[in-house]
């Protein structure tokens, strides 16, 4: 490849249309990022009083939607006929899971027709050359690396199917994976999309099956619920199915968004079609093993999603998208902004009260010692406050977490509780700084790079 050929392959920023209340929209950021500053300097029993009443209210709205519509899936019937599907696998240096992926996906039972087609996006370690060799598989090669988006596109100019199911080459469907996510299209002549409960491939490191349990509340009981109202805003990268029509109408993926998953997603919900979750089969996709992969995975998730907030901000608070603009997008994109703002007061104040507690040692070290044992005792006292007032947001929690063992069909087991821990006092400080980290990325316009 040559160096001119690796600068066309480079990602550079994205050139979206954002509407221009996106500057109102940064603008009121800035001045409610002052505010919760202001209000934590002065007594930061405020902010997190109204971060308790706000936290309950979410929660109990998502527990009577729960309760009300989405505790029941309703059988949906089978399709007079089931339309052809064609499988789109994009791999880049997948040698090691894709043909796995392929396997699994072979192994799909379908009432219907379906085929597979890999495209692969400028590979160099081999596999090429193997599933150029693999039978049963249409093979469209990018001679050089253009991203996922920019292969699924590809991919849709080839695809002879009705539907198109999204792939990732390191996630494995179950073998009634098609046969159950289909008849789901046939709902409503709006669904432009189906997407299914997406679970952990073979968690062995805590960090994986801290991701285990995340994985079946995101994509199991939150998904499940928020379906409930026609208010999904991703389409999962591992696993989706489209309609290639109405796919093709929008203009397919945005091939400079670092999140396309989401992004395609928003612009469903813009121009007025309807996304489906189906809960009755799953899929398996691999996890990052360990800290630097998972950084950069949710580096990438989370600056996509701060993209996609400020492209699609005209849907916030907009009665004319009803719960998904009244409810989902603020509670649910929203929730980052306020992550990114506590941890970066966390981060300052243990900075601060690091100093406080340098600063005795410097003069005395028995006074040092005493402030020590004063400041344990202080911070225990706090912390038997943050469960008093959080006692009820952490029963509904708890709640919400027995309904995700159970649809992942899961009986809790003694492996479970560490990682419940983790993911309970520890996860969040981590998903808060990639978050911090996510919007001054964004501020000071860093380059990304899938």
């Amino acid at each position: 490849m040559t160096v001119l050929e690796v600068k066309k392959a480079e990602h550079k920023r994205s050139t979206i249309h954002i509407p221009e209340r996106r500057e109102l929209a940064i603008l009121g950021m800035l001045v409610l990022a002052v505010c919760v500053f202001v209000f934590l300097s002065i007594s930061y029993q405020i902010i997190f009083l109204g971060y308790t009443i706000l936290s309950i209210f979410i929660f109990s709205s998502y527990l009577i939607l729960w309760l009300e519509g989405a505790k029941e899936e309703p059988p949906i019937p089978e399709p007079e006929k089931y339309p052809h599907v064609t499988v789109v696998i994009p791999s880049f240096n997948a040698r090691g899971t894709i043909f796995n992926c392929l396997e699994a996906c072979k192994k799909m039972k379908y009432s219907g027709k379906f085929d597979i087609l890999v495209v692969d996006d400028g590979s160099t370690d081999g596999s090429f050359d193997l599933l150029a060799k693999t039978p049963g598989v249409t093979l469209l090669p990018n001679k050089l690396h253009r991203g996922k988006a920019a292969a699924l596109n590809f991919a849709m100019k080839h695809a002879k199917g009705e539907i198109v199911a999204c792939i990732d080459s390191d996630t494995y469907p179950a073998e009634d994976c098609l046969q159950k996510v289909i008849k789901h299209f046939y709902e409503d002549e709006r669904v432009a999309s189906v997407v299914v409960f997406v679970c952990v491939n073979n968690p062995r490191s805590i960090l994986q099956r801290i991701q285990e349990i995340e994985y079946w509340i995101s994509f199991g009981f939150f998904f499940r619920t928020i379906a409930s109202i026609d208010g999904l805003y991703v389409t999962p990268g591992p696993t989706a199915f489209y309609k290639k029509a109405i796919l093709q109408k929008l203009g397919g993926f945005d091939e400079q968004n670092l999140t396309e998953d989401m992004e395609i997603a928003l612009r469903m919900q813009k121009n007025g079609y309807k996304i489906r979750a189906c809960h009755e089969t799953s899929v398996l996709t691999d996890v990052p093993a360990d800290l630097g992969r998972l950084f950069r995975q949710r580096l990438r998730w989370y600056r996509g999603g701060v993209m996609n907030i400020l492209k699609y901000i005209d849907l916030f608070f907009n009665p004319a998208y009803g719960d998904f603009g009244i409810f989902i997008l603020p509670t649910t994109l929203g929730s980052g902004f306020f992550a990114a703002l506590f941890m970066a007061w966390t981060l300052m104040s243990w900075s601060r009260n690091f100093f406080d507690w340098l600063s005795p040692f410097t003069y005395n070290f028995s006074a040092g010692v005493s402030a020590t044992v004063a400041g344990l005792g202080n911070g225990l006292l706090t912390f038997q406050s943050a469960w008093v007032l959080g006692l009820f947001s952490l029963a509904i929690w708890a709640y919400f977490l027995i309904k995700s063992f159970e649809i992942s069909k899961t009986e809790p087991k003694m492996r479970h509780i560490l990682p419940l821990v983790c993911l309970l006092w520890l996860y969040p400080f981590f998903v808060g700084f990639v978050f911090m980290v996510s919007y001054i990325y964004e501020l000071f316009g860093v380059k990304y790079t899938w």
